[in-house]
């Protein structure tokens, strides 16, 4: 009885695809796609008929006109190595036959072949020794194992076994780890093999002495954002965690995080951090149109880091046909910088929508912090001193100290271009009279929406907003307060902020409630183009009893752009379609 007993691949080593014993260099590859002798094998399978393909000898020295000596050469290398494109496949006793024909005006190769039965396997034992035993890594892939009792003795899944213990050792610390047995006993007779592995993970490697070397902070704050020390255990995961954190930072154009194992003495293994410094300060300026605001400019400039402690600061300005305003804030990242910071936040606002002015100074202080569920949560106070005038010559001042929270989470496939996902977004404010306020207030505001992509790719949006208001009179509530609809975000086919209560003179004068709603359908059609259409509603109000839902109804066009989808809507109210209105956006669906 014939056995054959072999044992390859060393740590860290693995080959991709079925032809796990076969390589080409890039330039052997490309010849041979370009050979314009072609190959067909004729009793195999798909999967054992690519894997004899990928086997033979290359075909680049083959030409339609090639001598029959030449041909007759690589007819015998090729058997030579076919068995071993069989044998990877399980099959040990396959017989072949290469014959050439003529193909129209060029050379072919047919590859007959009777493949036999295969090797299946009769036994596997997996045995996992060192100080990483009985880690919950090592423990989910011995828990899967390559083979079960009767599977075809296909090599790759031997070789992508392993090559997942050595990925893992190499990624959790355990550079000393090694195979003490690694084989697979094949008897070709019987048509049966056994496969043996005992892979022992040595000891764990910790991380050594950290080095960095940046010139943006100090090192009391530069500390706060390392998340790699000096004794942890060395895990590879924590070095790409570290990287993203100082990426984020927004501090640095590149960053570099480094395990230099090659220099690990002792089991320790020494870690370098460098940081590049990005240009401190960024300005940018737009100018556009937009149906809601009409024509306007902005610019903005960000210094992003003030001092040593890495504040940061930003400040924009707009001036458009009914809006102009200029803002500022400060941000003081925290104790977990990067996903906990403090900002101070100031500005003037002077808007003209419909009949109603407003103009307002408004001073804040907040706390932000993102928790282990990606929720973004934020606590303010803001002071705000706003009057509001209306066409008909009303005008109201209002002085508010206004304390809240706010919540968002947005859950996604993929940022710029998602297929499946949600938002939600919620916020609660309020301020009480005589606590550095002329009035009482509490509102709150929701909005969700939902992205789902169907089997044929066309994608389902849907929308809601609702908000509610307790207060005295409606009047007496500063513009900015006050639940307006209409507009691109909201119910498209009316204009920006055109619906809502009105009062005698037929100003409209906004709700202290809020309800809109949209469903929309965007089907592929071509390349990165497609074509939407949608049905918003909604409106604002104050008495749920005399709520009226204006709808308005719209198509338009998406293209993907590098930059992220760019939107362009034609959108006008049901009740009457000669009233058409205009929008263009770009950005992410989520």
């Amino acid at each position: 009885m014939k056995k054959i007993i072999w044992g390859l691949c060393l740590l860290g080593t693995s080959a991709p695809g079925y032809a796990a014993f076969f390589q080409q260099t890039e330039d052997e590859a490309a010849a041979e796609v370009e050979s314009p002798v072609k190959v067909t094998v004729q009793g195999a399978d798909t999967s054992l008929a690519d894997n004899l393909k990928a086997f033979m000898p290359s075909l680049r020295n083959l030409k339609c006109d090639s001598s029959n000596d030449r041909v007759a050469d690589f007819i015998e290398s090729a058997e030579e190595k076919l068995p071993e494109g069989a044998e990877a496949m399980g099959y040990y006793n396959a017989r072949f036959n290469v014959t050439a024909v003529k193909q129209g005006n060029c050379l072919a190769l047919h590859v007959a072949v009777q493949p036999g039965e295969p090797v299946r396997v009769t036994d596997v034992k997996v045995q996992v020794t060192g100080a990483g035993k009985d880690l919950p890594e090592f423990r989910s892939i011995t828990a899967v194992l390559p083979y079960q009792r009767g599977d075809v003795l296909v090599h790759q899944r031997y070789e992508d076994f392993k090559a997942s213990l050595n990925s893992t050792a190499n990624r959790l610390g355990f550079f000393d780890a090694e195979y003490l047995i690694r084989e697979i006993q094949v008897d070709p007779e019987t048509r049966q093999a056994k496969v043996r592995l005992h892979f022992d993970t040595g000891k764990r490697y910790q991380v050594g002495k950290v080095t960095v070397e940046q010139d943006v902070l100090a090192e009391k704050y530069l500390n706060r954002y390392l998340r790699v020390r000096e004794g942890d255990t060395y895990n590879t995961e924590n070095l790409l965690k570290q990287q993203r954190i100082l990426d984020g930072s927004g501090y640095y154009e590149e960053v570099q995080v480094s395990g230099a194992y090659q220099q690990a003495e002792n089991g320790v293994v020494p870690v370098a951090i460098n940081a590049q410094r990005r240009k401190r300060y960024t300005y940018s300026g737009r100018l556009g149109y937009g149906t809601d605001t009409g024509f306007r400019v902005e610019t903005d400039m960000e210094a992003h880091w003030v001092n040593n402690k890495g504040h940061k600061l930003n400040a924009k300005g707009t001036l458009a046909q009914n809006e102009q305003s200029v803002e500022g804030s400060y941000k003081v990242p925290l104790w977990e910088p990067e996903h906990e910071y403090a900002s101070l936040s100031g500005g003037v606002r002077y808007t003209d929508n419909n009949g109603i002015e407003s103009e307002a100074f408004k001073v804040g202080v907040d706390y932000n912090r993102r928790n282990d569920n990606d929720w973004q949560q934020t606590v303010f106070v803001n002071y705000l001193d706003e009057t509001t005038r209306l066409n008909s010559g009303d005008e109201t001042r209002s002085q508010l100290t206004i304390g809240g929270v706010r919540v968002k989470k947005t859950k996604t496939d993929d940022l710029l271009f998602p297929t499946q996902g949600w938002q939600v977004a919620a916020e609660v404010q309020g301020a009480a009279e005589g606590v550095l306020s002329d009035q009482s207030v509490l509102q709150g505001k929701f909005n969700g929406k939902y992205l789902h992509t169907l089997e044929r790719g066309g994608k389902l949006i849907l929308q809601g907003t609702a908000g509610s208001t307790l207060t005295n009179e409606l009047d007496e509530m500063p513009k900015s307060l006050r639940f307006f609809a209409g507009g691109q975000s909201s119910v498209r086919g009316y204009d920006f902020e055109s619906l809502g209560e009105t009062n005698t003179a037929g100003d409209v004068v906004g709700g202290k409630h809020l309800l809109t709603t949209s469903v929309e359908y965007e089907h592929p059609v071509v390349d990165n183009w497609s074509a939407a259409a949608f049905v918003d509603a909604g409106n604002a109000f104050d008495n749920t009893a005399h709520l009226t839902m204006n709808v308005g109804v719209g198509f338009g066009v998406r293209y993907k752009s590098p930059l992220g989808p760019i939107r362009a809507d034609i959108a006008a109210p049901k009740d009457d379609p000669s009233d058409v209105h205009f929008y263009f956006s770009l950005g992410p669906d989520l």
